[in-house]
């Protein structure tokens, strides 16, 4: 794990700070090159996007010498069908960062993982994107697309998916699995109430103005995670950093005083930590929140046993 840290803050280190969209379309690394099996899924969505989507089976932790420039053969630990942590991004970067590390640590302790770009993001499609917009309606089609793909997956467990997405990536991952069989819960970083709610608190953290933070007009605000939350019927594990700045602690606390009893769910407030880069709640102490995820999915999956 020590190296595994390591290697994370060397991700962040070249992280940009985001302040809406800001796509990357360069891959810093690939699976191989930290050793990791995994196959490329086709994925297109219904306007005929290509979605660039990474899935990696469970497997034994690469070793130290494990890395390839090409990638390796896939093969699985055997013909189960397990639970499967799909991991989306932010409004920045794309799947070649935190992504890697998480796929890594997750896939050794027995889940599979997937990963995917944003249309406009890595080597998905090219997409024109506004940096003064918040998010897009379409990002919301690219990652029904890819749940899609990934439910139909053999060694994936079905209705044992699990979301985890961090700022944008959190609200889109709420509405994405809301209604779907195939998610049984989310694991939300960095989540914010609703559009209304968190443009003043941007406006003051990052030094914009209503007409720099911008919302699709076709975009469902009525199902923004406040408004979900009273009727959310999947597990859900919220992660907020003490200190963040753009997403504050209280509305982590909103939304899970809304959520309803039956469903599993935890709150962590991460001491010190704030909303992304190298002070995000998952680079500030990664063991825990790996062993929170872990500890998240577990307890939901024994619901289903």
């Amino acid at each position: 794990m020590k190296k595994a840290i390591l290697f994370l803050c060397l991700l962040c280190c070249v992280i940009p700070p985001a302040k809406g969209i800001r796509p990357d379309r360069t891959y810093v690394r690939l699976p191989e090159h930290l050793g990791l099996i995994y196959k490329t899924l086709d994925v297109c969505t219904q306007d005929g996007y290509r979605i660039r989507t990474w899935f990696f089976p469970a497997q034994e932790a690469p070793g130290a010498d494990a890395g390839s420039d090409t990638p390796l053969a896939y093969r699985t630990l055997d013909e189960q069908k397990r639970p499967t942590i799909l991991i989306c991004n932010g409004d920045a970067g794309n799947m070649s960062y935190y992504q890697l590390f998480l796929a890594g640590q997750f896939t050794s302790r027995g889940y599979n993982v997937a990963t995917f770009d944003w249309r406009g993001f890595g080597a998905s499609d090219p997409f024109p994107m506004d940096p003064d917009y918040l998010c897009y309606t379409e990002m919301l089609e690219d990652y029904r697309a890819v749940i899609r793909q990934v439910s139909a997956q053999p060694e994936v467990l079905p209705g044992g998916i699990y979301l985890l997405g961090w700022s944008t990536g959190a609200y889109l991952s709420m509405i994405a699995a809301e209604g779907d069989p195939s998610v049984k819960g989310c694991i939300l970083r960095g989540v914010l109430t609703s559009f209304e709610q968190v443009i003043p608190v941007l406006q003051q953290a990052v030094g914009k103005d209503s007409t720099q933070l911008l919302v699709p007009e076709d975009f469902p605000v009525g199902k923004m995670p406040l408004a979900l939350a009273d009727t959310f019927d999947k597990d859900i594990l919220i992660v907020v950093g003490q200190n963040d700045e753009r997403t504050p602690v209280w509305m982590a606390e909103d939304i899970f005083a809304a959520l309803p009893d039956g469903i599993e769910k935890e709150l962590w407030v991460a001491p010190g930590a704030k909303h992304g880069g190298m002070e995000a709640p998952e680079v500030l102490y990664p063991e825990e929140f790996v062993r929170r995820t872990i500890r998240f999915v577990e307890r939901s999956f024994q619901e289903v046993e």
